[in-house]
């Protein structure tokens, strides 16, 4: 039996699996309830470790279409741009959502931006080190014209950090067989730069600064319970 068919295979047999678990398992323990609320505004530092907001970016565009989806999924959404000494800018997008059944999950990033007509470049999952542990991330590269977007992202499904499709499909599944909804919080940057390497670099130094500045006790909402390195 060949590789593709057996992945092909898994990938089916857990999305068939999440539906029917949808569908037929009423979850006792909603663990988005057993929080307080996250505020995404103030979780997240105006300022630190010589990054600021750059204000002289506009906010993208959004249309009713969109922002229908967006709301329907999300409970909080929260763009914004940075930029630092050097003149060196990431953006920043955090999207967080209560409920995580599997009609209700966040959405991967190399779907949305295919749907916008980018076109996706090599993609890999890989590892983003910091000084509260180690992050296992999906860097792509999304293209479209003359801009080339390099792309790190991760996403969190209950306390578990994901980087696959597969790893999302099963931290939901593992919820849902014990009674569980999790939620989930997908948390991406970007660059401008057709240096993709130089590009990697800027989005890890802004990443590591970013999570020391967020206080301790509120990490959680970005990384789950994330063990130090």
């Amino acid at each position: 039996m060949k590789k593709p068919f057996i992945v092909s295979l898994i990938m089916g047999l857990l999305m068939v699996s999440s539906s029917f678990l949808v569908r037929v398992m009423t979850p006792s323990i909603d663990t988005a309830n057993k929080q307080n609320r996250v505020n995404l505004e103030t979780l997240i530092p105006y300022k630190f470790d010589g990054w600021q907001i750059d204000l002289s970016v506009m906010s993208p565009i959004v249309t009713p279409e969109q922002n229908k989806t967006i709301n329907k999924i999300y409970s909080q959404t929260l763009s914004r741009t940075y930029i630092n000494k050097q003149g060196e800018r990431v953006m920043l997008s955090v999207a967080y959502g209560s409920d995580q059944r599997t009609d209700l999950q966040v959405h991967r990033p190399e779907i949305c931006y295919m749907v916008a007509g980018y076109e996706i470049g090599s993609m890999i999952t890989t590892f983003v080190d910091t000084t509260i542990g180690q992050i296992p991330v999906m860097r792509l590269v999304a293209k479209q014209g003359a801009r080339n977007e390099p792309i790190t992202y991760w996403i969190r499904m209950g306390d578990s950090l994901t980087s696959s499709w597969f790893e999302q499909k099963a931290a939901t599944l593992s919820y849902m067989l014990v009674g569980k909804v999790p939620d989930g919080l997908l948390f991406r940057v970007s660059t401008i730069s057709n240096n993709e390497q130089n590009s990697y670099r800027v989005q890890q130094a802004f990443l590591t600064s970013l999570l020391q500045a967020v206080r301790s006790e509120d990490r959680h909402w970005l990384v789950g319970r994330l063990s130090p390195s």
